[in-house]
């Protein structure tokens, strides 16, 4: 009866040993198959590192339950074959983790480069986390990249446009040409980046979604 009792207990203990090497190496193929972040996913770094800290802390809870069981079974037991098999089940689990340790630290490091570089793209252009209040000083030009938005809140800012191009006022649902006064508090959006901007008269304060350039 003994004999078959620790039978079971082997088979269900290995089963949970499985399970949670299973889910480390899972967890590492797919961080491997994810080297090349995009730098427009849609993640940021505190929720990455929020779901590998819980992870990690599960897996450690495992190997930390796994160890008491060993433990039990090795003042339980005289089998001196089925402990020794437990732990190395136990070591072959631990270097997974450390595996899936390292190349968590090789993410974060890539993940805190790119966000350190975030602020400047390769083309020059200052990239805004979402909307963000610039001033621009009185006789300077902004230009801005593909995409942006942006709303001229304060100042006199006269629109730079190059020949056949526009800025789209969404506000007003019309376009806007080359030596504009820009209105103030409407919605403009720029297309493409190819000098599409506009000149501060006098000081200018201008809410940017996107990327721009001053000059």
């Amino acid at each position: 009866m003994e004999k078959e009792r620790r039978r079971w207990y082997k088979k269900g203990l290995n089963l949970t040993i499985v399970a949670i090497v299973l889910l480390a190496i899972g967890s590492g193929v797919i961080f491997a198959s994810n080297q090349s972040i995009d730098k427009d996913a849609l993640i940021t770094y505190g929720f990455f590192k929020k779901q590998i800290d819980q992870l990690e802390s599960y897996i450690n809870s495992r190997i930390n339950e796994l160890n008491t069981k060993i433990n039990k079974v090795s003042n339980t037991t005289s089998n001196n074959a089925e402990v020794a098999q437990l732990q190395k089940q136990l070591s072959t689990l631990t270097l997974e983790l450390e595996k899936l340790k390292k190349q968590v630290s090789d993410l974060e490091t890539k993940i805190k480069g790119q966000n350190q570089a975030q602020g400047q793209s390769k083309s020059g252009f200052t990239s805004t986390k979402g909307y963000e209040v610039i001033k621009l000083p009185k006789g300077k030009v902004i230009v801005f990249d593909a995409s942006t938005e942006f709303i001229v809140r304060v100042g006199k800012a006269i629109s730079i446009v190059p020949k056949g191009t526009s800025i789209i006022d969404l506000t007003a649902a019309k376009d806007i040409g080359n030596g504009v006064q820009l209105p103030a508090n409407h919605l403009l959006l720029v297309v493409k980046g190819d000098g599409r901007g506009f000149k501060a008269v006098n000081d200018v304060w201008v809410i940017v979604n996107g990327g721009y350039k001053i000059k």
